[in-house]
């Protein structure tokens, strides 16, 4: 029976091999943070501002997330660039922080936590970085 074909450990290695790196890949770059579009506002003829409903789960409170974004482009292209990690400039606890847009400036009132927060926040629209002023009020509760 020395001479008896049989399957040889080192080909299993080699089929499970491409399996495997996919699957390191695919655990390496998950990411379980789902984030819903709530509003687009235009800031300037520039830039638009895009807040986001952020859940990391059942168990997590929701976050509202706060983007710049170029105008010439649409939300599905937003959406997509959150997908390259995309920085919000401001992450929050409440819902309604947002106050108003005026002259080119984006007035802000929190009630409430913030996470995250860059008063001044900028974004790439063509091949130029563009800023925004922000002004922030923020309490406890």
């Amino acid at each position: 029976m020395r001479n008896a074909q049989g399957f040889k450990k080192r080909y299993l290695l080699i089929l499970l091999l491409p399996v495997l790196v996919w699957a390191a890949f695919k655990i390496a770059h998950f990411n379980p943070l789902e984030q819903r579009l709530l509003q687009t506002i235009p800031v300037t003829s520039q830039v638009n501002l895009y807040i986001t409903e952020a859940s990391a789960g059942a168990t997590t409170d929701f976050s509202y997330r706060f983007y710049l974004y170029d105008a010439r482009k649409d939300a599905h292209a937003f959406m997509a660039s959150l997908k390259d990690d995309q920085q919000p400039f401001m992450i929050t606890s409440h819902r309604n922080a947002l106050q108003k847009v005026d002259d080119g400036a984006i007035y802000l009132s929190v009630k409430g936590t913030v996470y995250r927060f860059t008063n001044t926040p900028s974004c790439r629209v063509g091949n130029s970085i563009y800023s925004v002023p922000v002004y922030l009020t923020a309490t406890p509760y």
